[in-house]
C-alpha cells in the first residue's frame, strides 16, 4: 500500500500514528509529499490534492483520515482503534468528529495565519481557536483510561501535537493540567514518539 502524507499534517499524523499502532509499517509505504504545489503523483491518486490519501493493495484511493483509519482498523484488526460493541463504538465515534472539527478549526486558523498581515482576518483566527478552546473544554472532562489509545485518543493527540506546533501561543497546558499530563504520557508511545511535525517522515 502507499500512504501519500505531509510531515507537518495533523491529519496525516493521524493516519501514521494508526500505522504504527497496528504494526503495518512493512505493508506501508509513506510518501511525504507537498499539497500545497498540486504535485502531479499527487493528483494522479487524488483530483483534491490533500493528505493523507492512501492506495490499497487493490489499487483503490481512500482520502480522509477517519476513513483511512476506519479501513485500517477492519482490514487489520488486531490492536483495535474502535471497539467492538455498537454502543461504545459510538462514543468513540462522538469524539473522533468533535476532535476533527478542532484539528480543523487550528488548520483554518494556522493557514489564516500563512496569508501576508495585511490580508489576514484576526476574527476568523480567534473564532476559529474560540471554537478550539470550548473543545478542549468538552474534551477534557471525557475519562481517559491509562490502557487506552483508541482513534478517539490518536485524534486527541494529534490535536493537542499540533496545537504546541502552530498555536503555542494558546499555551493549553497552563489551563488544562490533566489533558497535559496525559498528553505527556502518550507524547511517549512510539507511534507518537516518531510522528511528530519535526520528525521526518519514514
Amino acid at each position: 500500500m502507499k500512504l501519500y502524507v505531509n510531515q507537518t499534517s495533523p491529519y496525516a499524523r493521524k493516519v501514521r500514528v494508526v500505522v504504527k499502532e497496528k504494526n503495518l509499517t512493512d505493508r506501508v509505504t509513506l510518501i511525504d509529499i507537498d499539497p500545497w504545489n498540486d504535485p502531479l503523483p499527487l493528483l494522479a491518486v487524488s483530483p483534491l490534492s490533500r493528505v493523507p490519501v492512501l492506495v490499497t493493495d487493490e489499487n483503490v484511493t481512500l482520502t480522509e483520515s477517519d476513513t483511512i483509519s476506519r479501513y485500517l482498523d477492519e482490514r487489520w484488526p488486531a490492536a483495535p482503534m474502535m471497539p467492538a460493541g455498537f454502543a461504545e463504538r459510538t462514543e468513540v465515534a462522538s469524539r473522533v468528529a468533535l476532535l476533527q472539527g478542532m484539528i480543523d478549526s487550528a488548520f483554518d486558523a494556522a493557514i489564516e495565519k500563512r496569508r501576508p498581515a495585511a490580508q489576514q482576518w484576526p476574527e476568523s483566527i480567534a473564532r476559529q481557536l474560540r471554537a478550539v478552546e470550548r473543545g478542549l473544554t468538552v474534551v477534557e472532562r471525557v475519562r481517559r483510561p491509562d490502557d487506552r489509545f483508541d482513534l478517539g485518543d490518536v485524534s486527541l493527540a494529534c490535536l493537542l501535537g499540533y496545537l504546541d506546533f502552530r498555536h503555542a501561543a494558546l499555551a493549553w497546558r497552563s489551563s488544562r493540567p490533566a489533558l497535559a499530563i496525559w498528553f505527556e504520557a502518550v507524547s511517549r508511545r512510539p507511534s507518537m514518539a516518531s510522528t511528530g511535525p519535526n520528525d521526518p517522515v519514514g
